[in-house]
C-alpha cells in the first residue's frame, strides 16, 4: 500500500505551491495506482503554473511525523505510542520495540556474559 500526501499553500498574488512527499517521477520505475494518480495531478498543477515541491519536509504534517520518529529530533521526547502512530501515519510498518532495525552487539562480539 502506498500513501501520497499533497498539500496546497496559497503564496499570495494568485500563486499556489503544491507540496508532496511523493518521489519525483522516474522513467521506467513502477508506480502504484495511488502514485500514478498523484503524478497525474502534480503534472496538471505544474502545467497550470503552480510551484510543485517534491520534499517530505515541506509538507507540515509529514515533517512533524518524521520529527517524531527522528532520534535527533523529537524521537526521544515522545512515548512509544506516539512514535507508533507517527509510523502508521507515514504508512510504515509498526513493529514491536524488540524488532528494531538495530544491530545486536552481543551477537557481533559473541560476548560470553550475555546469552545470544
Amino acid at each position: 500500500m502506498s500513501n501520497v500526501t499533497i498539500t496546497f499553500v496559497d503564496l499570495g498574488g494568485g500563486n499556489v505551491s503544491v507540496r508532496t512527499d511523493a518521489d519525483r517521477p522516474v522513467v521506467g520505475r513502477g508506480v502504484t495506482p495511488a502514485e500514478a494518480l498523484a503524478m497525474e495531478f502534480l503534472g496538471t498543477a505544474f502545467r497550470r503554473g503552480a510551484e510543485v515541491r517534491y520534499d517530505a519536509q515541506s509538507v507540515p504534517t509529514i515533517a512533524l511525523a518524521l520529527d517524531l520518529l527522528d532520534a535527533d529530533g523529537l524521537g526521544h521526547a515522545v512515548p512509544g505510542e506516539v512514535r507508533a502512530r507517527a509510523s502508521r501515519a507515514l504508512g510504515r510498518e509498526v513493529g514491536t520495540p524488540s524488532s528494531g532495525k538495530g544491530m545486536n552487539i552481543y551477537r557481533v562480539h559473541r560476548t560470553p556474559t550475555r546469552p545470544v
